[in-house]
C-alpha cells in the first residue's frame, strides 16, 4: 500500500463557558476571557487521511494530555515533493520496539522522494529487524548532502554518471500504419 506524507494540525476543543444566572442578575458575574487552545502540528506518513488522523491522536496523547474526545482536527494537508525527479539522500531518525526493548536508530536512503525513502525504511526494518510498521515511530527526516552520507551509501554516489541496463525492451513500430494485429513470431524483449 503506497504511503503519503500528511501534515495534520489539531488542538484541544475550546472550553464551554457556563453562565451563573444568579450571579449575572446580581451583577457579580464577569465574562471570563476565552483562551485559545494551543495548536499542534505533526507530519505523518500514512496510507490515507483516516490513518493519518489516528496516528496524530496516538502521538499527541503520548506527548500531551489530550485525547481524541477532547480535541479536534483543524486541517489535514498532503505534502508533495518539490523536485520528485532528482535523486537525493534522505536521513531518517526513528525509534522502534523490538522483542527486547525500545531502540533509537538513524538510517540513510537514496531515493527521489521522501515517501519512497520511508517505504524503503519500512521494508528494511521488516527484513533486517523483523519490526512491524505499527511499532516504528519516525522522529525526524532530512536531506543529506553527498559528502555527509555514511559509508553505506558511498558506492551509489561514487559514480557521477550511473549506467543502467536496458531491461525488457519492447520494439515499437515507427507509425500506426506499420502495426500488425498478428505476428509470425513472438518478439524478443531480453537481449
Amino acid at each position: 500500500m503506497p504511503y503519503h506524507h500528511y501534515e495534520v494540525i489539531g488542538r484541544r476543543k475550546p472550553k464551554k463557558i457556563t453562565v451563573d444566572i444568579e450571579a449575572q442578575l446580581k451583577g457579580e458575574w464577569k465574562q471570563p476571557e476565552e483562551e485559545e487552545p494551543k495548536i499542534y502540528r505533526m507530519k505523518i506518513f500514512a496510507p490515507n487521511t483516516v490513518v493519518a488522523k489516528s496516528r496524530f491522536w496516538y502521538f499527541l496523547s503520548k506527548l500531551k494530555k489530550i485525547k481524541r474526545a477532547n480535541g479536534e482536527i483543524i486541517t489535514i494537508n498532503e505534502i508533495f515533493e518539490k523536485q520528485p525527479n532528482h535523486v537525493k539522500n534522505y536521513g531518517i531518525w526513528l525509534r522502534y520496539d523490538s522483542r527486547s526493548g525500545t531502540h533509537n536508530m538513524y538510517k540513510e536512503f537514496r531515493d527521489t522522494t521522501l515517501v519512497g525513502a520511508v517505504q524503503k525504511m519500512y521494508a528494511e526494518m521488516a527484513s533486517r529487524h523483523r519490526c512491524r510498521k505499527s511499532s516504528i515511530q519516525i522522529i525526524k527526516t532530512c536531506i543529506v548532502a553527498d559528502a555527509d552520507t555514511t559509508a553505506r551509501l558511498q558506492p551509489f554516489i561514487a559514480k557521477n554518471k550511473p549506467e543502467f541496463n536496458l531491461l525488457h525492451r519492447v520494439p515499437r513500430r515507427s507509425s500506426k500504419s506499420h502495426t500488425k494485429v498478428y505476428s509470425a513470431h513472438r518478439p524478443v524483449t531480453f537481449f
